[in-house]
Parts: C-alpha cells; sequence; structure tokens
C-alpha cells in the first residue's frame, strides 16, 4: 500500500506551505505511481503564492509487487550520507527479518540516490533514444 503525509515546506520565495507527499509508493496497486515516477512528477510540490514546482526531496519506498523489488529512493542530496544511510536500512531489514522471518527476499538493491539511479532498476534506459 502507498502512504502519504503532510509536510511543511517553504518556497524560494519566501511562501511556507504544506503539501502531502509519498512516503512510499506500491506500483504494482497504483500503477499511475510508477508513470508519475517516470514522467518525473513523482513528490513534486507547488507554491501556492507563486505557483513554482519543485521536488519535496524525501525519501521513499519504492515497491513494484510484481517484480519483487524494494528500494528505498533517497535524494540525491543525501548520497554524502550513503554509508549510514545503508547501515539503518539494513538494521532495520534485519528487525523485521527477525519478527516475520518469512519475509520475500529483496533483491539486493535496498538503497538508491536520486530517481536516476532507480531508473535502470525499473527497467528505464534514460540513454535510449
Amino acid at each position: 500500500m502507498s502512504k502519504t503525509s503532510r509536510r511543511s515546506f517553504t518556497c524560494s520565495c519566501g511562501r511556507t506551505f504544506e503539501a502531502d507527499i509519498f512516503r512510499s509508493a506500491n506500483v504494482t496497486l497504483q500503477p499511475g505511481l510508477k508513470a508519475q515516477i517516470l514522467a518525473g512528477h513523482f513528490n513534486r510540490v507547488r507554491c501556492p503564492a507563486c505557483r513554482r514546482e519543485t521536488d519535496a526531496d524525501v525519501p521513499f519506498l519504492y515497491h513494484d509487487m510484481d517484480a519483487n523489488l524494494m528500494v528505498w529512493v533517497y535524494p540525491s542530496t543525501s548520497a554524502s550520507d550513503a554509508a549510514a544511510i545503508r547501515a539503518k536500512v539494513r538494521r532495520a531489514h534485519e528487525i523485521v527479518g527477525s519478527v516475520l522471518p518469512h519475509e520475500t527476499p529483496h533483491t539486493g538493491h535496498e538503497v538508491v540516490f536520486g530517481l536516476e539511479e532507480l531508473l535502470p532498476l525499473i527497467g528505464v534506459d534514460r540513454a535510449a533514444p
């Protein structure tokens, strides 16, 4: 199931506003989310004052049940903290595995940074014409 949460954002025009963003995206149950990701519209917020759009820059869990793929997608700006983030995700996975030992194994790609790193995992090659 996909989950949203309400967050506060501050636009470069100075306006602070709230918007709903996805914290998880199950693209099997909601295929439209994959289309948003591919189109570059996923987790984009719009300032109500100046109408400027920007990426929410929040991590989310991408889940494709048909492809047996579950990946944490962190903003590319978080890449400098990759080791700490991967350790945190690995530990969380261990905890879940200890409580639910029959979980489906992950594919080995548990954390990526930015949508550009996610796209090859979901079968999209941006270099193709």
